[in-house]
């Protein structure tokens, strides 16, 4: 005897609630502000796989030209300069989670279990985008989901309490104190650090304006209050003002704690912490980081629902129709940008914070 369950595995239904899940997962996410397809974003949406086969996008970065030229009736010819190109690659690899569930678990209950399941699963994706960007570009080496993690390398690396004339200088992450506290100053030095490094890291323009963008853990986000409050830099109610004045129509300040020399100050509590007390915090620019999806599910085009789709939704009957189970899958791989062994659009701030509480 067929039983109708109206609504699984439908055509019309499956796209639009792998839809609807991937909007709700990306709405509340930070990564959500900084996914664009242009070279502009912060994190660079790669579209390559969205419409063809493979598992893998390799990128290239130009060089910008170093020789002086020619002058007067100097010969040109023989003194051309080459085209200078740096590559890497982002892979991508699925990713599934699902809720299942019986006929009588729905009649006891008043909750509607199919929405129910639609938001846990949105929200446990919000948190894995979020949570793998800050891994990868914080440089959680422990993380490898289809790319692995690397550790920043020594020209986009400073240490809270370097830049300070602090009386010790901290050699390494163990070794950052209670004195090695975020500052205003360290984002000035990495602010000077990004226009000076070869190749410079670019600001994010908005509305004819530069600017970078500083992601920092919450315990730093209070240090640096503290900080703003007993220094001679400004106060933390000007920084938010000038994000309030400065960023009511663009959607890169929208959530921000605010703006300082041209940063937006974001906050968030998955910058990751190498070791008890230490946190990571970002200095960000453009195409700090790459994020790629892939659409092999059934079709390519039949699943893709606008440019927000890119999950998989699937609903499974066993049992004669008594057990339902709701799966939600994304084909992706994100990595920070890097060319010539060298990070290219982000700086790490190696901050000693801890928690005020208690």
């Amino acid at each position: 005897m067929a039983i109708n369950d109206f609504g699984t595995n439908d055509a019309q239904t499956v796209k639009l609630w792998s839809s609807l899940t991937m909007r709700e997962a990306l709405k509340s996410t930070l990564m959500n502000k900084f996914l664009g397809t242009g070279k502009g974003a912060i994190l660079q949406r790669l579209t390559e796989l969205e419409k063809t086969a493979g598992d893998t996008i390799k990128y290239d970065l130009l060089m910008q030209m170093i020789n002086a030229g020619v002058t007067g009736d100097d010969r040109m010819r023989e003194n051309e300069e080459e085209l200078v190109y740096h590559q890497d690659s982002v892979a991508i690899d699925q990713l599934r989670n699902a809720h299942a569930f019986r006929r009588m678990s729905q009649q006891r209950t008043l909750h509607d279990m199919r929405m129910d399941a639609k938001t846990n699963l949105s929200e446990w994706f919000s948190g894995v985008y979020d949570t793998y960007m800050f891994d990868y570009l914080c440089g959680n080496t422990s993380r490898s989901f289809a790319n692995t993690a690397t550790a920043p390398d020594g020209d986009h690396y400073i240490m809270s309490g370097d830049v300070a004339n602090s009386t010790v200088i901290a050699t390494d992450e163990a070794s950052l104190g209670s004195n090695d506290q975020i500052q205003l100053a360290d984002l000035d030095y990495a602010k000077e650090s990004a226009k000076t490094l070869t190749p410079p890291i670019r600001p994010v323009m908005i509305d004819g304006g530069e600017y970078f963008v500083a992601v920092l853990h919450s315990y730093s986000v209070t240090d640096m209050r503290l900080d703003v409050a007993n220094s001679a830099y400004t106060s933390w109610p000007d920084i938010q003002m000038y994000a309030n004045k400065r960023g009511l129509n663009n959607p890169l300040f929208s959530g921000s704690l605010g703006v300082y020399n041209g940063i937006i100050i974001y906050e968030s509590t998955r910058i990751y912490s190498p070791i008890s007390n230490v946190r990571r915090n970002l200095f960000l620019g453009a195409q700090a980081g790459v994020f790629a999806i892939g659409s092999a599910y059934d079709s390519i085009e039949s699943q893709r629902v606008g440019k927000d789709n890119m999950m998989s939704w699937y609903e499974q009957t066993d049992d004669y129709g008594n057990e339902k189970g709701i799966s939600v899958g994304c084909i992706f791989g994100m990595k920070a940008t890097k060319f010539n062994s060298k990070d290219f659009g982000k700086i790490v701030i190696s901050s000693y914070a801890a928690s005020h509480a208690g």
